[in-house]
């Protein structure tokens, strides 16, 4: 008994030595895509329209790809993590206030950080989601509108990663959207907005954050009008909530055609019955 206590003390600390080794790895590895830098990076211009159509489209585009629900409804951030594992983890201010990056980005700026999630200062944005696929005109709307949101004043605390951040894309987990982004890819074309598939699978990219195209069969059973309440309001049709961030405050913000045209393209990725 006592040889095997003796074993299994030594393979055990043998364990936690190859662990801890193999965190410090990872940890460095994921610590260098955090921190690697993007020079010389091609940014195509983007035109930049005016007027109140472009603007309220531009803010439409805001709420539905997602930009409200990590930097705050009125654009001028959140703290989304603070704790002793994650760090501190603050959603720009997006404004021109005080704190905020609106009042020193230019248009290149905006496409470099929107489309390819790389900083000013070539680093890459963190938590950033992949815009890549984002339409020229969509991306210039939005960046009409960023331009001219009220400033609001704010004072986050300076960005500080937890242990576990750098984990994350060390093990694949995560994966930084500047390292994803293919700078040669052409764009797509302005899409048609209509109630159609093409249509759909456009604006099926805002939903690849989380889903894949397996969502279509965990909505086989449901009908259109299913999905259009689900989306509006949050709720399920067996009545249960869907988590946070499913919010109905950010998707609930498209519109009948959106819709109609999502559920048109879900239900193409049904086998034929």
């Amino acid at each position: 008994m006592k040889k095997f206590i003796k074993w299994t003390a030594i393979v055990l600390g043998g364990c936690r030595g190859f662990l801890k080794h193999t965190a410090m790895v990872l940890y460095r590895g994921g610590n260098e895509k955090l921190t690697r830098t993007y020079t010389n990076l091609p940014v195509e211009s983007v035109l930049i329209p005016t007027g109140q159509e472009a603007l309220a489209h531009g803010r439409h585009i805001a709420i539905i790809w997602g930009c409200t629900k990590c930097h705050g409804e009125d654009l001028s951030g959140e703290l989304i993590a603070n704790d002793p594992f994650l760090g501190t983890i603050p959603a720009s201010n997006l404004t021109s206030g005080t704190g905020g990056i609106g009042g020193s980005y230019t248009d290149i700026d905006w496409v470099r950080a929107i489309r390819y999630g790389v900083k000013p200062d070539s680093h890459a944005e963190l938590f950033m989601n992949d815009y890549a696929a984002m339409s020229d005109g969509d991306l210039g709307d939005l960046i009409a509108y960023l331009r001219q949101i009220p400033p609001v004043d704010t004072e986050f605390p300076a960005m500080k990663y937890g242990p576990l951040v750098p984990l994350a894309p060390a093990v694949g987990f995560y994966i930084p959207a500047a390292e994803l982004s293919n700078q040669n890819t052409a764009h797509p074309a302005d899409p048609a907005p209509a109630a159609t598939t093409e249509y759909g699978k456009y604006l099926f990219t805002i939903c690849t954050e989380c889903h894949s195209n397996n969502l279509a069969n965990n909505l086989e059973q449901w009908n259109q009008e299913d999905f259009t309440r689900a989306v509006r309001t949050g709720v399920l049709p067996s009545g249960r909530q869907l988590p946070a961030a499913m919010s109905a405050k950010t998707f609930g913000e498209m519109n009948d055609t959106e819709l109609a045209a999502l559920w048109l393209y879900l239900q193409s990725l049904l086998p034929a019955k």
